[in-house]
């Protein structure tokens, strides 16, 4: 049997104490699971704010940041405008979270007249996501219509609701 002075012992209570405390410290500072959109989407667009009826799509959010969405395609543009695209082709961009339950969001489709590009479509849009994380709408929904030299021909603001389908 080893015999241990009193002084090793009190160095060993200490010790457990200290232990005993920092644990709960330890376990109480790791960080809260944040909420995150990676996953698929369902996606209901109501251009403009109002109607006609919203468009449908399915949005793509990867863990990475990276954004994909395809879906609806068909549309038409205002006067003087219209004649600039009649379909869009696939989205593609780059999401962010920028607080506990905002998100920016940014993609870019080209606009087809006739099947061939005729300009660009550009998104710019903050994502509020639910409690749940099972919905989000979004605030600042801006939408700008381009030609094939980039120049800004027309713009709104559209309303969007996703309904996530799935998680990665």
């Amino acid at each position: 049997m080893i015999m241990r002075s009193s002084t090793s012992r009190k160095h060993d209570l200490i010790g457990l104490a200290f232990l005993g405390m920092t644990i709960p410290l330890v376990l109480a500072a790791q960080p809260v699971e944040k909420k995150t959109l990676a996953g698929v989407w369902e996606v209901q667009i109501s251009a403009g704010g109002g109607p006609p009826a919203p468009l449908l799509s399915i949005a793509s959010f990867g863990g990475d940041g990276s954004f994909t969405t395809t879906g609806d395609t068909r549309f038409s543009l205002a006067p003087p405008n219209q004649g600039l695209a009649d379909e869009r082709g696939p989205g593609y961009g780059r999401w962010a979270q920028t607080g506990d339950k905002e998100f920016k969001l940014t993609f870019y489709a080209v606009l087809l007249k006739d099947g061939l590009v005729n300009g660009y479509l550009q998104v710019h849009s903050t994502l509020i996501l639910s409690e749940s994380g099972t919905e989000f709408t979004t605030r600042d929904c801006k939408v700008e219509f381009m030609d094939a030299n980039r120049k800004v021909l027309d713009s709104d603001n559209d309303q969007v609701k996703g309904t996530k389908l799935e998680t990665p």
